[in-house]
């Protein structure tokens, strides 16, 4: 064999025994190479959360997704309030089928999306709300937008609360009870929508509001519920706590510093003299509405305790158009004293008695009713998780045409008889995100 053949055969050898090697160091190479593809994608992900270049999570404010300059932001929330209600009411009064009623309900389920768009200081909020008190159906509360200024200046328009009566104004899910009080129920002020301009300093804030009136909410422009024009004032003054946003609730965990305002807020209405405005009398007449609301208030928190106050009055005026002497006034006034403390760090006993002090010729007894009961914030100092129990005691007659005018007390599972001395008990479990 010549020594040509067999360089041939050795060469051939090498390669029949190298090429899966080299093959095989190949895929080595493509593995490692996409290996290094995916931990540089991520490390570019996460760099991007990190440093502002978009991504979602979760803070204070609730679930979020934002952009990577911070200037557009979506927040998204909700809340449930499921409720186990008790009425107890006299024998006598309302026949033994009717002393006693208890149930389970959804009283208050409610899904929003706030943030800012564009600007840091251009912000919205849109809101639902559906209810077992409504047959489950789904209503508009919230659907507003804000430009705030540096200076402390900010406009808001579209559909709101007026800042008017501070425990209306404050979330249901932030209460000290289950609900509202009775007295609140009865100068409710509801959605409106209009224009507000508010300024804001350290220790003074001021608002000042043109709308369609209390109750408007979800109305169109030419609605017979709508005043002619509406204007609402309201001006609190903080002598104590550093952060306004303390008054965004009644609890006070123990944690947290004093915290103290006053507050003053004045609501004047009219319609009947534009279209859509007036209202049939029933008689073939139509009548104008006047309305002049206002209340006093002061709020108070310290480590672990908080006192509410307010008095609240309000006088309604049903005119005849055609200037006749049939003008019905009526003048009622409420008041609420409330106080949380705790027990321990998630454990706050509360207290409430509420007035209600009505027209002189209505010929009624005034309302008055104690509370009081427990909440336990199972997500320690935060209003995420959080169960209540509360008892209600009626002083007076809770059937009477004054009640009956404004829709009753079903909120706190009064739901009235011609005799003192009813009772009521619930349970609630919330949970908010």
């Amino acid at each position: 064999m010549s020594q040509t053949r067999v360089l041939v055969l050795l060469a051939g050898a090498a390669l029949s025994i190298g090429a899966p090697a080299l093959a095989q160091n190949a895929n080595l190479d493509k593995d490692r190479a996409y290996a290094a593809e995916l931990v540089n994608d991520a490390g570019s992900r996460a760099s991007l959360l990190q440093g502002g270049g978009g991504g979602a999570g979760r803070d204070n404010g609730g679930f979020y997704i934002t952009d990577g300059t911070g200037n557009n932001m979506l927040y998204i929330g909700g809340a449930a309030q499921f409720r186990y209600q008790h009425n107890f009411r006299d024998e006598d009064a309302v026949g033994s089928t009717d002393d006693f009623t208890h149930g389970f309900s959804n009283n208050n389920v409610r899904l929003w999306t706030w943030g800012h768009i564009w600007s840091k200081d251009l912000t919205y909020k849109i809101q639902f709300h559906g209810s077992d008190a409504d047959n489950g159906s789904v209503s508009l509360e919230d659907v507003w937008g804000q430009y705030s200024w540096d200076n402390g200046v900010s406009v808001k328009w579209g559909q709101f609360k007026l800042p008017i009566f501070t425990e209306e104004n404050i979330d249901s899910e932030k209460q000290l009870g289950i609900d509202r009080s009775n007295a609140n129920d009865v100068f409710s002020q509801g959605y409106s929508q209009g224009l507000m301009l508010s300024y804001t300093s350290d220790s003074f804030r001021m608002s000042g509001a043109f709308s369609d009136g209390v109750n408007t909410g979800s109305t169109s422009f030419d609605s017979s519920s709508e005043s002619d024009y509406a204007f609402t004032l309201r001006a609190d003054m903080k002598f104590a706590g550093n952060d306004w946003g303390r008054f965004d609730d009644f609890t006070s965990f123990k944690n947290q510093d004093t915290a103290g305002k006053f507050g003053a807020a004045l609501h004047w209405q009219d319609g009947g003299e534009t279209g859509g405005t007036l209202v049939e009398d029933g008689d073939g007449e139509f009548t104008s509405n006047q309305n002049f609301w206002w209340t006093i208030d002061v709020q108070m928190e310290g480590a672990g305790w908080n006192v509410f106050g307010a008095f609240l009055a309000r006088n309604d005026k049903v005119e005849d158009v055609d200037g006749s002497d049939d003008d019905v006034k009526t003048t009622t006034y409420g008041s609420v004293l409330q106080g949380g403390l705790f027990l321990s760090d998630q454990l706050e006993a509360f207290a409430r008695w509420d007035g209600l002090y009505w027209e002189d010729n209505t010929a009624v007894d005034n309302n008055h009713f104690i509370s009081g009961g427990v909440n336990y914030y199972i997500s320690p100092e935060s209003h995420a998780v959080k169960f209540t129990g509360q008892v209600t005691w009626a002083f007076n007659n809770t059937d009477n045409a004054a009640v009956a005018d404004f829709g009753g007390f079903s909120n706190n599972s009064i739901l009235g008889q011609a005799e003192d001395g009813e009772a009521t008990l619930g349970f609630q479990m919330q949970v908010m995100f």
